[in-house]
């Protein structure tokens, strides 16, 4: 066993899922161990053996889990994303008054901000794999059993004081919910710069605005 790079798809990124509340307990471990050394220290401080230290699950235990360690840093981002997720979801300013631009530009932070996140774990591999993240289906399986990201966006939609519904508010809403997770990891992957950039927000606001412009 080694901690040499295979390329690997999302869907093999385990072993095996855990099923009992002690194999849970273990990935945990494991997981929130390659966490804290990944934000500490960077990739290059991670190990088989150092994950061993930190989580105090002995080597043999996690390649029962997990093939290699991308396998591992997957499964952190993942954890994040939904940590994320259900961040934004329960967080909502609902006590405010919302345009539905204003909602847009909250719904872009939040994508954005989720992103960075991941960002921070370990860029590279990310960067390595571009395609890996289904990122509204991440959403909605992280909002479930809750409800659907399309229920959520149309449910804060339909608050916004200048919303109009029409017959094609499923399209309208379906669309700006891919646009806001799809268009921010499409276009850091394309260039990571571009998430710094003033520009990067403002101009995915104004192609997400246009989604309900009234104008043919």
């Amino acid at each position: 066993m080694t901690d040499e790079f295979q390329l690997i798809r999302p869907n093999e990124a385990m072993r095996r899922k855990p099923m009992q509340d002690r194999s849970k307990k273990v990935v945990a471990a494991i997981v929130d161990a390659a966490h804290k050394i990944l934000l500490e220290n960077g990739r290059e401080a991670l190990s088989t053996t150092s994950l061993e230290v930190v989580s105090g699950v002995p080597k043999s235990s996690i390649y029962q889990y997990f093939p290699n360690l991308d396998a591992i840093v997957f499964e952190v981002y993942r954890v994040v994303m939904r940590a994320q997720h259900l961040k934004g979801y329960r967080e909502f300013p609902s006590d405010q008054v919302h345009t539905v631009q204003s909602f847009i530009h909250w719904l872009l932070d939040w994508s954005i901000e989720i992103h960075r996140k991941v960002l921070e774990i370990d860029k590279n591999l990310l960067l390595g794999h571009k395609g890996f993240w289904d990122a509204w289906q991440e959403l909605n399986d992280n909002l479930a059993p809750e409800g659907s990201a399309e229920e959520f966006i149309y449910d804060k939609l339909k608050s916004c004081s200048d919303f109009k519904s029409g017959k094609n508010d499923l399209l309208r809403v379906h669309a700006l919910g891919r646009a806001a997770q799809f268009m921010v990891y499409a276009l850091i992957t394309d260039n990571i710069e571009f998430i710094d950039d003033p520009e990067f927000r403002l101009t995915l606001v104004k192609m997400c605005c246009a989604i309900f412009s009234e104008e043919e």
